[in-house]
């Protein structure tokens, strides 16, 4: 991980510059030792990361700091919602979450949903040594940790700042100023960055080549939404979905399905956000181009792919 707060990272550059020179320099700040509550925790903070588990990260971050995250979002959702507009939500959430959803989620599930576009480097370590501390403001400290990777994993050992808060007798990670820096990103627009580029979706394979929409699949998705849109749920399922699909799905199963889309406007609803978002976007094509698949990462639905066949010419939704 790489989380170097700049007024610290300046800090700790001058210090290895003058330690040479100045021996007793080193002296004088390790005099704020590691205490071994400090380490774990900064090591707990690592470990979650490194699992690419955000439930995992959220857990080892101080719930204080998850709290205030949490309300300080919603109060800007609250506020754009009253002006009719969703441009943050969308932004941090993908535009087929709802406002009521994501005001019943927990302030450890608020930052796993918004963990799909963040991203912090991680590295597996199995122990490491505390190195310094120093005190900064509102009781926390800044910890250096030498991590020490699995032997498997090579012997060379990396070094990593972590900001801890008090937590009872205890330490957790505060949340890091990376973080807080790419979620002020997302809300303003902001593109490009380093973070931004390596974003769980693009190390899924998001980001690999796609290829505009062909017109049968343009004609599928529009006739499926207008379908959809008058609740004719029945033709929906029994026409635009893949024989294949028919094929597998048990009569009592499909009829449950239709059921469901006819009867909750919830399901109607994701299924419509589905094609909305779809129709702007590319699919990726596999099997000679029999096979298009659609990235849906971070778009607030519950799946993350949306996949089309074609069979005998024609396209279907495959599942």
């Amino acid at each position: 991980m790489r989380h170097v707060p700049a007024r610290c990272a300046w800090a700790w550059a001058a210090w290895l510059a003058i330690v040479p020179a100045y021996p007793q320099a080193w002296a004088a700040v390790s005099a704020t030792g590691v205490s071994m509550s400090q380490k774990n925790a900064a090591l707990e903070f690592l470990q979650a990361v490194a699992s690419g588990d955000p439930e995992a990260v959220a857990f080892a971050i101080h719930p204080d700091d998850l709290r205030a995250l949490r309300l300080r979002i919603l109060t800007l959702l609250h506020d754009e919602a009253k002006r009719g507009d969703s441009t943050v939500r969308n932004r941090l959430f993908g535009p087929a979450r709802p406002l009521d959803e994501i005001e019943h989620l927990t302030d450890t599930g608020f930052y796993a949903t918004l963990a799909d576009r963040l991203y912090l480097a991680g590295r597996e370590y199995d122990g490491g040594e505390g190195i310094a501390s120093i005190a900064e403001k509102d009781g926390k400290v800044e910890v250096l940790i030498r991590g020490r990777q699995p032997r498997e994993r090579g012997k060379v050992q990396v070094l990593n700042l972590v900001t801890l808060k008090p937590f009872g007798k205890d330490w957790k990670a505060a949340l890091p100023t990376e973080i807080e820096a790419q979620i002020e990103d997302l809300i303003a627009g902001r593109h490009g960055t380093s973070a931004a580029a390596r974003t769980p979706a693009a190390l899924r394979g998001g980001g690999r080549s796609t290829a505009p929409a062909q017109p049968g699949i343009v004609e599928l998705l529009a006739t499926s939404e207008k379908l959809l849109s008058e609740g004719k749920c029945d033709v929906y399922y029994g026409k635009q979905m893949s024989p294949n699909f028919r094929r597998v799905t048990g009569k009592k199963a499909l009829a449950t399905l239709v059921a469901a889309c006819q009867n909750s406007l919830g399901t109607r609803e994701m299924l419509l956000a589905t094609l909305h978002i779809v129709q702007g976007l590319e699919p990726r094509y596999e099997y000679e181009g029999q096979r298009a698949t659609y990235d849906l990462t971070g778009q607030g639905l519950p799946f993350d792919h949306f996949v089309l066949e074609q069979v005998d010419k024609h396209w279907y939704v495959a599942e």
